[in-house]
């Protein structure tokens, strides 16, 4: 068991900003602090897996990945942006999360953009793919596959439909929906028909898809959804930690409270994810000193859903596999 310490936090300017690049190298100016943004991205880069292949253009390229999914690039499918044939080495680089865990450690929650509001969605696997040419992204023009073996995921396949994802200057995750010029399920189009055990075989049909992409489906809880705030301890606010919300027995689903109250000092969600009644885990997670500091408080929701995360309860951890196997651990 990790000790509870007493820590002493000074308050973050949450104007500043730090100058960084995202996973597809793009520069971007980002909100968080860059300490908390390098615990994120080390948690990132762990499960980044990356291969050097040749494509000569006439020849297929599969790259199996290490949970046994898929990356299939098919004859004369990809050239460079300039519109020239492609023969030589290529650098593909993919990474998938499955578990709420690793979404906690990475900030990448299942919330998805459904009619103009933030939703929780259940996922059968997020998914992040790029591919390179002497260092520059190659340019789609025939449909990449990647296939996805949904038994990785305990949530039904059956139903599911595909998102692209969009990252904020809070480096915050959203899923917007695809729209079909740009995913596709290779075998039933939108949405996916197939059964447990098959795979989710995904065409990229334009380079608009590299970068984040997810499998969801919306959930759906019975009752009248009650608006949450939590209150973070004394010097924490969205630039040095994040808010989530995990449901009681499922692991692949994770809602994050994305709008940060400065008058309140709370975190916020939209317009209510769960209902009265629901047993979930708030879990704070925030860093310093190359450290992870994380709080997580089992709770029932109540009508009065405004929570406060004591500093007494903060635990640090040099390693962040230490939290995630805090959640794991979670009934």
């Amino acid at each position: 068991m990790l000790m509870t310490v007493s820590l002493m936090f000074v308050s973050c300017d949450s104007d500043s900003k730090t100058e960084s690049t995202n996973e597809l190298g793009k520069p971007v100016t980002s909100a968080v602090t860059e300490e908390f943004r390098e615990l994120r991205q080390h948690a990132l880069s762990d499960i980044t897996q990356r291969k050097r292949v040749f494509y000569g253009g006439d020849k297929a390229v599969v790259f199996q990945t290490e949970s046994k999914s898929s990356i299939v690039i098919p004859p004369h499918s990809i050239r460079t942006r300039g519109g020239q044939s492609i023969s030589g080495e290529i650098d593909i680089v993919y990474i998938e999360i499955f578990n709420k865990s690793k979404m906690v450690v990475t900030n990448k929650p299942t919330m998805g953009l459904v009619q103009g509001n933030r939703a929780l969605l259940e996922t059968g696997g997020e998914f992040f793919l790029d591919i390179t040419y002497r260092g520059e992204q190659v340019e789609i023009v025939r449909p990449i596959t990647v296939s996805i073996n949904n038994t990785n995921s305990d949530a039904v396949a059956r139903g599911m439909v595909l998102w692209n994802g969009d990252i904020n200057n809070n480096e915050n995750l959203t899923w917007l929906p695809a729209s079909r010029e740009d995913l596709t399920f290779e075998n039933s189009g939108s949405v996916y028909e197939g059964a447990r055990g098959d795979f989710y075989n995904v065409n990229l049909n334009n380079s608009r898809n590299f970068g984040w992409c997810n499998i969801d489906k919306l959930v759906r809880f019975n009752g009248q959804p009650v608006f949450i705030t939590v209150q973070p301890p004394a010097g924490f606010n969205d630039s040095n930690s994040s808010v989530y919300l995990a449901v009681k027995g499922e692991d692949n689903m994770l809602a994050q409270f994305d709008v940060f109250n400065n008058a309140t000092n709370t975190f916020e969600e939209h317009a209510g994810l769960v209902p009265v009644g629901l047993e979930c885990y708030i879990i704070f997670v925030s860093g310093q000193g190359g450290n992870f500091i994380y709080s997580i408080q089992a709770i029932t929701v109540g009508a009065n859903a405004a929570y406060t995360v004591p500093g007494s309860t903060l635990v640090t951890t040099t390693n962040y596999t230490d939290l995630e196997a805090a959640i794991e651990a979670l009934p």
